[in-house]
């Protein structure tokens, strides 16, 4: 429920906006039948940003063949995939839901580092939804946490972590069972 904006218009129906945001979703759509390439030849004519020069640097980078069909292709290589063909749509704005699952610890610091740079380079905006904290610590500066629907805490991350302390209890055993019952 609500609407989203996008330096300050709103998304829906909106092809201008839509032309500068990208998402990633945990399920990531693709053609069944497509193709790395055929693939990247819908984006390249729905994206106008696209960058066929980009596109070639990042086909060396993830080392995927890209007359390979996707469907046949494993959850982490559909997830490069994902991210070969959105950063070479040169997003301003690429929306990110759980971005690291499916990928091995190599590919997953590759990976932050190219979004990384899209950032640094290109100042580009990214939003991440994930349940791994400790996965977004590399990568945000900035962290708000949804609880049903609603967001419950927002604020940088340092201040998040410097608010959390972890404590731990020695407790007599009949402490611990009388406790435990009183869940």
């Amino acid at each position: 429920k609500g609407e989203i904006l996008i330096d300050g218009e709103n998304v829906h129906e909106n092809e201008n906006i839509k032309q500068r945001v990208l998402n990633i979703s945990d399920d990531w759509f693709y053609f069944s039948t497509y193709t790395v390439k055929q693939m990247a030849k819908f984006y390249a004519d729905i994206y106008k940003n696209f960058s066929w020069e980009r596109y070639n640097k990042l086909k060396d980078v993830f080392g995927i063949n890209e007359k390979k069909q996707i469907r046949k292709m494993s959850k982490g290589q559909k997830k490069q995939v994902a991210f070969w063909l959105s950063l070479s749509a040169m997003p301003e704005v690429l929306i990110l839901d759980e971005p690291l699952d499916g990928l091995d610890p190599v590919m997953r610091k590759q990976v932050l580092n190219l979004v990384i740079a899209d950032v640094t380079d290109r100042e580009m905006t990214v939003l991440v939804s994930s349940h791994n904290l400790r996965e977004l610590e590399d990568i945000c500066d900035w962290v708000g946490i949804l609880h049903e629907g609603r967001m419950i805490m927002e604020k940088p991350l340092d201040d998040l972590k410097g608010a959390v302390h972890k404590y731990q209890l020695m407790l007599d055993e009949d402490i611990a069972e009388k406790l435990s019952e009183n869940k």
